[in-house]
């Protein structure tokens, strides 16, 4: 092979290599609910305007593409949305024409994304999208697997009890994708894919505009601003949170380090309480001792006192006695001179 041809070649395998790489990126979306990317580009803007002689339901579906698409297992459809409004049903996707199913469309079918908002526009996704852009994934249940999806739709179904207001929603990167999330179907990425066909789905109280637009340099900074001030805010979040827990801590520290000074405390002073008790009952019984050997020393004393006295008494009588007995005999001398 001649130098140029395999410079060629080597350059061919090269782009071809690059571009491989390039479709598996490009074609290869997240395959779980959650928060989606800046965006770039182009995006759908699905704006209704509701109006309603009373409070009650107002809905709008509006039909944009026709894609007769044959639903598989494993099936997803995924898409990124943002809404402007704080309240259920807003950002939906729905079908029509969908034969030998309930209802004929896709919102009944049960399905719901990872977040457990479900398919059908009645409900609340505001908590994930309101303000901020929300990735959803919907596994497209078995009941609808080799049934064909015939249009695409998108859908507002709000329950406000303002009569009457504007809102809209935000669409981009919608596709369905298979279970290890793959893409099988452009649904939307830009302009391209929608030719600017609509036709009205089923309405109540309300109207609606959708236009295909691009974002602008303002609108892509905004949300880059939206994006890091929610993540000053989640960090924020995260730093008081570990902060409580920190102080949670250190009181729960603390309290312990209080109630084991305090039963310290009630142990010694209960040592000492219980040690003055003993001495004041060894007290009292060197009391009761003392008593004791005063009254037996008094006893003694006394019995000795007694003792003397009757020794004395018993002295004397017989003192008393000898005398009578001497004085006896001397006058019975004289009387027998």
């Amino acid at each position: 092979m001649k130098p140029a041809r395999k410079i060629f070649a080597t350059i061919l395998a090269a782009v071809t290599i690059i571009s491989l790489l390039s479709a598996t990126s490009i074609f290869s979306v997240s395959a779980k609910s959650g928060d989606a990317p800046n965006p770039s580009g182009d995006y759908l803007l699905f704006t209704v305007d509701v109006n309603k002689a009373e409070a009650g339901l107002a809905y709008n579906f509006v039909t944009f593409k026709t894609i007769n698409y044959m639903m598989e297992e494993g099936d997803k459809v995924e898409y990124d949305v943002w809404i402007s409004m704080d309240e259920n049903g807003w950002g939906f996707v729905d079908s029509q024409g969908i034969a030998d199913v309930q209802g004929q469309n896709f919102r009944d079918s049960g399905g719901a994304d990872d977040m457990g908002v479900g398919m059908h526009p009645g409900q609340d996704m505001s908590e994930y999208a309101f303000e901020q852009w929300y990735h959803r994934v919907i596994e497209i249940p078995d009941a609808y697997w080799g049934k064909e999806l015939p249009v695409f739709q998108l859908s507002m179904h709000a329950t406000s009890e303002e009569l009457a207001y504007t809102g809209y929603a935000m669409y981009d990167n919608i596709f369905i994708t298979d279970s290890a999330g793959a893409l099988k179907l452009v649904i939307f990425r830009d302009a391209a894919d929608w030719d600017g066909t609509t036709s009205d789905g089923p309405i109540s109280n309300s109207t609606s505009k959708l236009e295909c637009l691009t974002f602008t340099d303002e609108q892509l900074n905004a949300f880059k601003a939206a994006e890091e001030a929610k993540a000053a805010e989640e960090a924020s979040r995260e730093a008081s949170k570990a902060e409580a827990e920190a102080s949670r801590e250190a009181s729960k520290a603390e309290a312990e380090a209080s109630a084991e000074a305090s039963k310290k405390q009630s142990e010694e002073e209960a040592a000492a309480a219980e040690s003055a008790a003993e001495d004041e009952k060894g007290g009292g019984d060197n009391e009761e001792e003392d008593s004791n050997t005063m009254i037996l020393i008094i006893c003694i004393a006394g019995g000795a006192v007694v003792l003397i006295i009757v020794i004395i008494l018993i002295a004397v009588g017989s003192k008393k006695k000898k005398g009578n007995e001497e004085g006896g005999e001397s006058k019975e001398k004289k009387d027998k001179k």
